[in-house]
């Protein structure tokens, strides 16, 4: 998280400061809803959360999360580097929920092995590919033209 609000302040017309506290506390923001979407949120709702895979029910609960703190944060999403700076942290922060939440398995009474290992082969190398195009999108929003207006 500390790299997060420091690299918020790179490429911003505004100042390195202005853009820390604009777009790295955003970021931030984003990834403590997803933390506590992934280890609080989804173990205590677990036998209300739709789908079998833990996996979905972290997206399930991860989604609106991320999307409300992001919506409080900034208002203003209409933008085109303020959706891509959404849209980015959306992945970022779904998939770390996602893979959050899959560490409940084995709090679980009905899990088993093979299907624990099924899920991981699907859902690990998505988790990894939204987390990596998610941080590509939003250092990419922090140096379109225009960002810092």
């Amino acid at each position: 998280m500390a790299a997060i609000l420091l690299l918020g302040g790179l490429g911003r017309s505004q100042g390195y400061w202005a853009g820390v506290v604009d777009h790295g506390i955003t970021g931030v923001l984003a990834l403590a809803a997803a933390a506590f979407a992934g280890t609080v949120l989804t173990p205590l709702l677990l036998p209300w959360l739709p789908g079998r895979a833990f996996a979905v029910k972290g997206v399930v609960i991860g989604l609106p999360l991320v999307l409300g703190t992001l919506a409080l944060r900034s208002p203003d999403i209409g933008a085109q580097w303020k959706s891509l700076e959404v849209v980015g942290w959306l992945l970022v922060g779904t998939a770390l929920a996602a893979f959050l939440a899959m560490n409940f398995t084995g709090a679980s009474t009905y899990t088993s092995l093979s299907g624990v290992r099924k899920e991981m082969r699907f859902a690990v190398p998505l988790q990894i590919a939204a987390a990596g195009v998610g941080l590509i999108m939003w250092l990419g929003s922090l140096w379109l033209p225009g960002g810092g207006s």
